[in-house]
Order: structure tokens, then sequence, then C-alpha cells
């Protein structure tokens, strides 16, 4: 039986890609060439070409409301950025708004704003993060997860939001259909990002190709460190784990990365009909590039040694 990836249980057998295969045996999946799958709007021109190597792979679009590869990444990143968050600061309080009418991602603006300045009025350092999700019918609804809002309190923070929101015009909204619950603690509160952002993977619950809209957002407050520098973070993170997931233990799959991070990498125009095919370029490049690739000599050596030592 293989090992489990980090996809396993939230991807739908019937996608367009194989999830299961999306990281097996891959160094970097911003610029791996997936034959698996991967983002099928990349430029079949255009390559990106490692310039320690002259390895030659295809990056991604990061178009995630057009490519269902490149959404799919974004979103299993946005769980490890919030996962990562909550371990320093976890929310308290998950809630879900719901409406009968087709809102658009637009129309939540104005009414999320009227919201947020109610419940800061009451909790002054609150502060939430948004995801958008799908239900079968097409209609959207939101999940929110709140910081700064003691646990002991989501009652009054429940009864606040549903009152202002069901009383917003052109929701049509029904105090029976929104929901919130207490997250008790810092497992908790993983296993709740989990599920509300990884469940949107399925799709039933995604945005159809072309929608447009930003799936997540939040407060300005909410993060611990800014977004950029969290989903950084995150990338890092995931690209360990799935040293892990390779079969590395934690300090080679840490090692690994940290070299695989002095790798630069260049946009290389192509033929397309000999694309896929990697070159070796290694005598023409520079000596600092190829120290970089020296360092992966040194790497893999060192593997084999804690390997072998683990089994002696």
């Amino acid at each position: 039986m293989s090992a489990l990836d980090l996809h396993e249980g939230i991807c739908d057998p019937g996608a367009d890609f194989d999830a299961a295969a999306l990281f097996a045996g891959r160094r970097d999946p911003l610029v791996d060439d997936l034959a698996a799958g991967g983002c099928q709007r990349w430029p079949e021109a255009l390559r990106m070409l490692n310039t320690a190597t002259g390895e030659l792979v295809r990056g991604r679009c990061r178009a995630t409301n057009l490519c269902p590869y490149c959404r799919t990444m974004y979103v299993v990143e946005t769980v490890e950025m919030l996962t990562i968050d909550a371990c320093e600061y976890a929310p308290t309080i998950w809630t879900v708004l719901t409406a009968r009418n087709h809102l658009t991602r637009r129309d939540t603006y104005s009414h999320l704003r009227q919201l947020r300045k109610a419940v800061r009025e009451r909790w002054p350092d609150a502060e939430w993060f948004v995801q958008v999700e799908f239900q079968r019918r097409g209609a959207l609804h939101l999940n929110l997860l709140h910081k700064g809002v003691p646990v002991d309190e989501w009652e009054q923070l429940h009864e606040l939001l549903v009152e202002r929101w069901c009383a917003r015009p052109g929701i049509d909204a029904r105090p029976s259909g929104q929901w919130s619950e207490p997250v008790d603690d810092g497992v908790g509160a993983v296993r709740y990002i989990a599920k509300i952002l990884a469940h949107g993977l399925k799709v039933e619950q995604a945005p159809p190709l072309g929608w447009k809209g930003h799936r997540t957002s939040q407060t300005r407050g909410y993060l611990v460190r800014p977004a950029s520098a969290m989903r950084a973070e995150a990338k890092r993170s995931l690209r360990v784990k799935r040293g892990i997931w390779r079969g590395l233990d934690a300090a080679t799959a840490e090692a690994e990365v940290a070299v695989a991070e002095l790798v630069e990498w260049k946009l290389q125009p192509v033929d397309p009909s000999t694309a896929d095919v990697s070159i070796d370029r290694r005598r023409e490049l520079p000596e600092s590039s190829r120290l970089v690739d020296d360092a992966y000599a040194v790497l893999v050596d060192w593997r084999a040694e804690l390997r072998a030592a683990h089994v002696t």
C-alpha cells in the first residue's frame, strides 16, 4: 500500500489531475513538470530553466479561478498558512453565514463591512478570516474564523451576526440557516481550518472556472505576520513535508529544501516539439551555479550516510 500524500481525502478521484501523484518525488511544485496533471495553461513555448543543472520544467499560471491545478495548490498552501498561524494565535470561534439569494463575492464585501463594524463596537480586538464556499445549488456561503472574541462569548457573537446578517437587504437569510461553534483549543482550530478550506477542494464546493472573486480574505490583524511572509512560510513547510513523505527524515528534508532554495530559475523560450526533454547545460553554466549543483551531490552523499547509519 502506498503512503498517503498531502492531498489524500480532500481531492475528487474524478478530477482532471492525479493529486496522489502531485508531489511524489518532486523537488518543487512551483516549477515541476507534472506529467500526471499540473498547470494546463502554462505556455508550451516556455519552460523554467534550472540555472544549476540545465533542467527544463513547466511552471504554473497561478490563475486560481481558471486553472484546477493552481486552485488546488492555492487551497493547500492556504490551509498550511492558517495552520502555522493557528499554532501561534488560534481562532476562538467558527461561523457559517448562508443566504437564499445567489450573492456574488462583490455583494458580500459591503455586508461584511457592516457586520465587522458592529462586531468591533462590542469586541475592539476582533479579527476574522473569510472563506467562500459554494453550495450544490450554486449559492455561496461564508466560513468565518474569529480571533479576539472570548470563546465563552460565542453565543453573543452568533446572535449579533445573525441579527445583522439576516436584516441586510438583498440577502434573504433566515436565522436557522446560520451557525456558529466555539473552537476550544489549538488542535481543534487546526482541525476546523483543514475542514473548512480543504473541503472546498471538492468539485461541488469549488467555484466554477472563470468565477471572479477572492476565495479567501482576512482582516489586517488576523495573521500573526504579513500574509506574504506567512504564505512563504507555508510553501517552505509543504516542501519539507513532501520530502518527509518521500521517506526522508525531518533533518534531511530541511537540508534538501535549504539547498533547493539556492537554485535560481529563469524563463526559457523552447521549441514546443522538444520542450519536455531536459537539457544538460552544466558545461555552459558559470562557476557559481556549479557550486549550487555540487551542493546537491554533497546532500545526496549525506543522505546515503544517514540511511546507512540508520540501517546498521
